[in-house]
């Protein structure tokens, strides 16, 4: 070969490599993995959509619980939490699409907040993907035994039974209290209200006089459902309700004057908070109920204020400025990162298994939460939900403000459902 072509060559060679070695600066360098690796944690996150306004915060609280351990305590047990999640815009069907991803990229289990789990259950447990979804559900909402859907709340219908009842009790007049429901168009909605007629009936001094449904997605009007009620002369009007839909319910009672005409409203687990008195406005929700199962942010007890340092360390808010659904999303991890030491402490992370952390969520019994829940946490297969207190909370000023002590929440045979 001629000099001559040699010596380009060579320069040719120098050339790729100093290129080479330029792309190869540029490249992160990335850190070793722990002996062990990490716990891959799914989230099927809902930052936008149709209920956006509180499952945003939720997500939020969720994932920030994990960057948390992560940042804090080490992980789990030492192990880092690798944290995925999607936004599936409240949208229900991305469920599936999500999980798919979730499980070929390796995740141990998964956090929702309002999913369709009547739609997934049988995914999860084919899969063998453990999911930790923090609200009630709906019947077919669980797997059975062993259970690998474990909820926050239990059934939506023990919760407006719940309300039913404490209505009751709350009730000074002779004649019965006259009692209705609004609810939107999915299975969690209308699952809640369908054995109320059948419960008024057997508890009696309360008359059931139905129950009204409103859009999911695009709910922009519910005056002819508020009037038919008003119209049947509701004294109490129950609700399961998220973001777009009880914005727009609230701000058409408001319109109706319906509170001025006597008529109430006290809602399922979390569905009334300050994120809806920010959107709604104050006036619209004012003397609202709701049920809570976790405390809220301006609560000073342990869990809580620890949960306060993840939202001011990550989002920069003060006590004043956390999302009561900021509670149950934090929730929501810590009760699958209990589930997944106790996981470890058992089988340790060579032989971490979604069947190993199922057993471990399983096993959970007498769980501290410092305050966050009213009731330590125990999960079990025969009942798969770590909520067994309620407590009613009311809208008072723009504030979200505790008025009952915890109860226990109605038993499902009560309604006529069983786990």
């Amino acid at each position: 070969m001629p000099k001559r072509f040699k010596k380009i060559g060579l320069g040719l060679v120098a050339v790729g490599l100093s290129i080479v070695l330029l792309l190869t600066g540029a490249i992160p360098v990335c850190e070793a993995e722990p002996p062990g690796g990490k716990i891959k944690v799914g989230y099927r996150t809902a930052f936008t959509g149709p209920i956006a306004t509180q499952t945003n915060p939720f997500s939020a609280g969720a994932i920030d619980c994990a960057k948390y351990y992560n940042d804090y305590k080490g992980g789990i047990n030492g192990i880092p939490i690798e944290i995925m999640w999607e936004d599936n815009h409240c949208e229900r069907l991305k469920e599936i699409s999500t999980h798919k991803r979730f499980k070929a990229a390796g995740a141990i289990a998964e956090v929702a907040f309002l999913c369709s789990t009547e739609v997934i259950a049988i995914l999860q447990q084919k899969d063998e993907i453990p999911l930790v979804n923090i609200a009630g559900v709906a019947p077919g909402g669980t797997t059975g035994k062993p259970q690998w859907v474990f909820c926050g709340a239990p059934y939506w219908a023990q919760q407006q039974a719940s309300s039913i009842r404490w209505i009751k009790e709350n009730w000074t007049e002779s004649r019965p209290v006259r009692v209705g429901g609004i609810v939107y168009e999915d299975p969690a909605g209308t699952s809640s209200v369908e054995p109320m007629a059948e419960y008024c009936a057997k508890i009696g001094g309360v008359e059931w006089i139905g129950y009204e449904v409103v859009s999911f997605a695009g709910c922009i009007d519910t005056s002819t459902e508020l009037l038919r009620l008003a119209a049947k002369k509701a004294d109490w009007i129950i609700y399961l309700l998220f973001g777009s839909p009880i914005v727009t319910v609230c701000k058409d009672a408001y319109r109706l004057e319906l509170q001025k005409k006597g008529i109430n409203f006290i809602g399922c687990v979390q569905t009334m908070d300050t994120t809806i008195a920010r959107v709604a406005g104050a006036d619209a929700v004012e003397g609202w109920y709701a049920w809570r199962g976790t405390t809220v942010g301006y609560e000073d007890l342990e869990g809580i204020i620890e949960m306060r340092e993840a939202g001011k360390r990550y989002r920069g808010w003060e006590v004043e400025d956390v999302p009561p659904f900021y509670v149950p999303g934090w929730v929501g991890s810590i009760m699958l990162f209990e589930g997944l030491r106790l996981a470890l402490e058992k089988v340790g992370i060579d032989n971490l298994t979604g069947r190993a952390v199922r057993d471990g969520i399983a096993s959970i019994r007498d769980f501290d939460t410092k305050g966050i829940f009213f009731n330590p946490a125990t999960m079990t297969d025969e009942y798969p939900c770590f909520v067994r207190y309620l407590a009613v909370y009311q809208m008072q000023q723009g504030k979200t403000v505790r008025v009952s002590e915890p109860v226990l929440v109605v038993p499902a045979d009560e309604v006529g459902l069983k786990w």
